[in-house]
């Protein structure tokens, strides 16, 4: 029998006015803000590229001035006939569709009789999708609701709110309150500044896999597609294409696939996931009854599986593998919804948004998910309980300070070497690391590393592992965005 561990057998951290700085053979390094930037610290060889990016507020900007030009504004409209766009619009999105604009056209100009009928079917689809969506118990939400969704803590007053690293160089992305997205990289003099109309509570981002200036970002009306121009004074050539769906808005989710080649994204007002011919700017919808909208998705680390995230009990994995039809397994968590997920090699990480929820692990191989069922090493095919993620808190001898960590989880990611576990609490100072192990039976082992805490009055609000790394002793570094603005790096290095 497993023995599911809990927070409580880590270390307290330390107090007053140091913060979690390291975590250098398994022993936490702290320091004040006057050692920061200390070049004689241990850890600051490590970071020394990115140890002084800072969000203040005066970067931030007023809304009505963010704006960029995108590429549909570089030339003049031209009015096209009644006739050619609706062929325009067969061609590219379909009969659905076309009847959809014919219904939007005066009468006079596509005909009385064509105009009725495309009228009727319209709305006769439109009825028959409502009732569904009422079958399904699909509420609809707007972006006041995103900050129930997004992996943020303090979505609303957070100065950054999401951030993502590019999968196989040294850039950074992060998106801030003002509805900007900055990127950061050491091969770059400046800061490449991302601002359109349409780029607002953008909650997720990700880079496009083998292309090195292509940004995915989920907005609240669709998802925007960047390319980025990253030379120096050239913010202005950088441009967006706006993918959107009705129904599919806010955009709460984006993930590219490890191949690049498929991008796929999700909202709570849709039932459908929506992967994307980002060339041709159409989508196909993932659909499936049961569960209501979709907050999140995940690949896999190789693309042969996708985790969808319901805003119910409901959880599905998709089997994408080359070859085959795509088919999913529909799974449930006993209670609310789940909150994060993340793919390690081989097997999957999860939990729900319960208060004293348990961290589950799942081998990728024949699963069935029954948490009722007893657990013993030698099975792979139930999810097993890793964590006790309740409330701990930790106090010192010296004074009265106290400080808790556990109850529901907003975030965690798992470094690419699947080494390291971090994971992001809704009311919580600290971050979790844990060291990983996973077994020949595809078991996974944690160990506790360390609680990460920042300067006074800092809390979390996202945070990500880089995703490359060109040290030999590095491990893994943490991206950590804290309240105050700061961004940290934080190396976990072992045998030095």
């Amino acid at each position: 029998m497993l023995q599911v561990q809990s927070l409580s057998e880590f270390e307290s951290p330390a107090t007053g006015d140091r913060a979690t700085v390291a975590l250098i053979n398994s022993c936490p390094i702290y320091c004040d803000k006057t050692q920061l930037n200390n070049e004689t610290q241990q850890f600051t060889s490590y970071i020394r590229d990115w140890k002084d990016i800072t969000i203040t507020l005066d970067m931030l900007a007023t809304r009505e001035t963010s704006r960029t030009i995108g590429a549909g504004d570089l030339f003049l409209p031209v009015e096209d006939s009644t006739l050619k766009k609706l062929v325009s619009i067969l061609r590219d999105k379909g009969v659905i569709e076309t009847l959809r604009a014919t219904s939007m056209e005066e009468p006079e100009n596509v005909g009385k009789a064509f105009h009725w009928l495309a009228t009727k079917i319209i709305t006769t689809m439109d009825y028959v999708e409502s009732k569904l969506l009422a079958c399904e118990g699909l509420v609809s939400i707007d972006s006041s609701s995103v900050p129930d969704i997004a992996a943020t803590q303090d979505w609303k007053t957070a100065l950054v709110r999401c951030l993502a690293w590019h999968p196989h160089c040294s850039r950074l992305a992060l998106a801030s309150r003002d509805d900007r997205i900055r990127i950061f990289s050491p091969e770059m003099k400046g800061i490449a500044t991302l601002r359109h109309a349409a780029q607002k509570s953008v909650c997720s981002m990700s880079w496009r896999p083998n292309a090195g200036r292509e940004l995915a970002a989920a907005c609240w009306c669709g998802v925007l597609i960047w390319t980025i121009e990253l030379g120096a004074a050239s913010n202005s050539l950088s441009h967006a294409v706006l993918l959107r769906q009705r129904n599919h808005a806010p955009v709460t989710s984006v993930s590219w696939n490890p191949q690049g080649n498929l991008l796929v994204s999700c909202s709570p007002n849709d039932s459908s996931m929506i992967v994307w011919d980002v060339a041709s700017e159409t989508g196909v919808p993932l659909k499936r009854i049961g569960g209501g909208g979709i907050c999140f998705s995940k690949w896999s680390l190789n693309g042969d599986k996708l985790f969808a995230a319901s805003c119910r009990t409901v959880f599905r994995l998709w089997d994408t593998g080359i070859g085959n039809s795509w088919s999913a397994e529909k799974w449930s968590v006993p209670n609310g919804r789940v909150a994060a997920a993340c793919f390690g090699p081989k097997t999957l990480l999860f939990t729900s948004t319960d208060d004293s929820a348990s961290l589950f692990s799942v081998a990728l191989k024949d699963n069935i998910f029954n948490i009722k069922q007893k657990i013993s090493s030698d099975d792979f095919k139930t999810a097993v309980p890793l964590i006790n993620l309740s409330r701990v808190s930790f106090t010192n001898n010296n004074d009265d300070d106290e400080v808790i960590v556990g109850g529901r989880v907003l975030s965690m990611d798992w470094d690419p070497s699947g080494s390291y576990l971090a994971i992001l609490f809704q009311e919580s100072p600290l971050v979790a690391i844990f060291k990983t192990i996973v077994t020949s039976s595809f078991l996974t082992e944690l160990i506790p590393g360390c609680l990460v805490k920042g300067f006074p009055k800092e809390i979390p609000n996202c945070l990500q592992f880089h995703q490359s790394i060109d040290s030999n002793k590095m491990i893994a570094c943490l991206t950590i965005a804290w309240s105050s603005g700061r961004i940290q790096q934080f190396p976990i290095v072992e045998n030095i």
